[in-house]
This record gives C-alpha cells, sequence and structure tokens, in this order.
C-alpha cells in the first residue's frame, strides 16, 4: 500500500506539476522555429535566384553541383543558429541556467573550432565566393596561382585542374588570387574608324565552296547573256 501511494505521489507531482505545461510549450517553440527554417530556406533561394543564374552557358552536372553548394551552405548556417537559439528557449522553459552553465561551453567550444578548423573553414570560405561569383567552371581552361590547366572539378574547398602534360593539380582555395580565365577572353572590340565603315571579318570560305576565277582563268571578265549564260572564251559561235 506504501508504494501505491508513493507512485501516486509522484505522478501527481510530475503530471499535476509543471513539467505537461513545459512540455507543450517547449514542442511549441520547436514548430515554431522549425517554420522559420523553412521561411529561411525560402528566403535565401529566392536571395540566390540571380546568382544561381549566371552559369546558364555552363554543362549540366556543373551546373547542379554549383547550385547545390550556394544553397546548402547559407540554409546550415541558418538551420543552426535558429537550432542554437530554440534550445536556448527550451532549456528556459525547463528553468535551467543557460547563461551560467550552457554559454561558457558553447562559446569555448566555437572558439577551439575556429583555432582547430581554420585552414578547412579560410578554403571553404573562398570556395563559396568563387562558386558565388561563377568565376570558372568544368571544362573551363584556367591559370590559377601561377599555374595553368583545365579544369575538371570544383569542390568548396578546393579546384581540381589538370595541366598540358595531363599531371593532375589540386589547388586550395585559400591560395587561389588571382583568376585568369583564357576560355572567357573578351572579343576584339573594332575602332571607331571600323566601325563607321561597316568593316567585318573576312568570311572563310567552306570546303565545297568554289574560288572565284582569277584573272587569266577562263571565263574571267565574262559577261553574262541572257538567259544566265556564259559565252565560251574567244567570243559566241
Amino acid at each position: 500500500m506504501g508504494t501505491l501511494t508513493k507512485f501516486v505521489a509522484y505522478v501527481q507531482a510530475v503530471w499535476l506539476g509543471p513539467l505537461p505545461g513545459q512540455l507543450i510549450r517547449a514542442i511549441l517553440v520547436a514548430a515554431l522555429f522549425e517554420g522559420l527554417v523553412y521561411v529561411a530556406r525560402w528566403w535565401i533561394l529566392r536571395r540566390l535566384r540571380p546568382v544561381l543564374l549566371r552559369d546558364a552557358g555552363a554543362p549540366p552536372p556543373s551546373r547542379v553541383q554549383r547550385r547545390r553548394l550556394l544553397l546548402s551552405v547559407p540554409t546550415l548556417f541558418a538551420r543552426g543558429v535558429l537550432y542554437v537559439l530554440a534550445i536556448l528557449i527550451i532549456l528556459r522553459i525547463f528553468r535551467l541556467q543557460t547563461a551560467a552553465e550552457v554559454l561558457p561551453v558553447g562559446l569555448a567550444l566555437v572558439v577551439v573550432a575556429l583555432v582547430a578548423f581554420w585552414r578547412p573553414l579560410r578554403d571553404a570560405a573562398q570556395g563559396y565566393l568563387i562558386l558565388y561569383d561563377h568565376l570558372y567552371t568544368r571544362g573551363e581552361r584556367v591559370v590559377i596561382a601561377g599555374r595553368e590547366g583545365t579544369v575538371q572539378d570544383v569542390h568548396l574547398r578546393w579546384t581540381h585542374l589538370v595541366a598540358d602534360d595531363g599531371t593532375p593539380l589540386i589547388i586550395p582555395h585559400s591560395e587561389v588570387g588571382e583568376v585568369l580565365n583564357l576560355s572567357r577572353r573578351p572579343k576584339p572590340i573594332p575602332t571607331e574608324a571600323e566601325a563607321a565603315a561597316g568593316v567585318r571579318p573576312a568570311a572563310t570560305p567552306s570546303a565545297g565552296a568554289a574560288a572565284p576565277p582569277g584573272p587569266g582563268a577562263p571565263g574571267a571578265g565574262a559577261t553574262p547573256l541572257p538567259g544566265g549564260t556564259t559565252p565560251p572564251p574567244g567570243g559566241a559561235a
């Protein structure tokens, strides 16, 4: 009988106390922040839509990979920030001292992560800017960090080039300074005199087109007769 009394007292203390209300509020907070994550993802997609259209002429695999990286990085960052805020609010609902216990530990972990992963984070940040500005894509010939080659792949942290002799080059994005894209050289602009005279590049004759007759060739200088025929050399019969 004493055990049953203790169990009833435990149920009354837990489930008839503040715990059910705290659980309901925690669930509502979690649902609210999950909705905020969805809104943040939609806002990021809307803001990056003009940037995603910069690679309209790139190969489809490169476009898909660039789109995935450009959207995943800010979405992951926004989700992490919102989830941390939600956890702090839920801990406060359960009357935990977040300012005295959780925040110092969290800040210490952030500092340790920045110190330990400074180089990868720097490569990733530089790589995101390269993808954002669409400096180069797969198949283009570039000069990066003084090394020339054809782009095979562009990841978030590094770029894979292939030199003329077939040597693979893996260049971390933190080493990328000046980028020279040889595949995007601008076309020569005609001068004002050429534009005024209407000068255009000479057309290259096709392989099947006949060359015009020279001065000494048969039929050179002959006047077509009515009906489209040309008199034979030496005059009409």
